[in-house]
């Protein structure tokens, strides 16, 4: 919370654009870093997509996954994923900061969309610190990709929905944002029309 305070009392000191193209600038490069993450994932072959092959909770899927991919000879490219993942969770929660950031400077201080804003923002920071945990249990996994302990599918799935249920709280919270701030607005305008009509 402080460091995110202390960016905030930053942002307050620079116009409002620089902040917003801050963002925008976050999320071209995080849509970047994501597409090579696509593309490193699609090139090792797994058989499932992302969610699926996370949240299991079944060592002998996990494991199962693993086999089809040393089969193939593209449990390197697998392992390559993982490390490229890092650079994707960095520009996640980076972008988590910049727009959670963002909503609640524009909603200021005190304000709903000011709570909403700044929990956004630790939201997601912390599904990023989740996904850096799956990752390394992965890394255990794979070290014996066949013959792992079955209990690091737990702890493995569980950060896997933790971080995705985060990520998506996070979302769901600058929508509303945006929600109560279209809201005020139309609000503000009613008000204002009212007052030059009784003007």
């Amino acid at each position: 919370m402080s460091v995110l305070s202390n960016i905030l009392n930053v942002a307050a000191k620079r116009p409002v654009w620089i902040h917003a193209l801050g963002a925008a600038a976050t999320f071209v490069v995080f849509g970047q870093v994501q597409a090579h993450l696509n593309a490193s994932y699609e090139a090792s072959n797994h058989p499932v997509d992302y969610m699926t092959g996370q949240t299991g909770f079944d060592a002998v899927l996990i494991k199962g996954y693993y086999a089809h991919m040393e089969h193939l000879g593209t449990l390197g490219v697998y392992l390559q994923t993982q490390f490229i993942d890092f650079g994707f969770i960095i520009m996640m929660a980076l972008m988590g900061i910049m727009f959670g950031t963002l909503v609640a400077r524009l909603g200021g201080q005190g304000s709903w969309r000011y709570r909403f804003g700044v929990a956004a923002a630790v939201s997601v920071v912390c599904g990023a610190m989740c996904d850096a945990f799956e990752n390394l249990v992965s890394f255990v996994m794979l070290a014996n990709p066949t013959s792992f302990a079955d209990w690091l599918a737990l702890p493995y799935s569980t950060f896997a929905v933790i971080k995705f249920g985060l990520i998506a709280l996070g979302l769901l919270l600058v929508i509303l944002s945006a929600v109560i701030g279209a809201g005020e607005r139309g609000l503000a305008l009613i008000a204002n029309k009212r007052g030059v009509a009784k003007a």
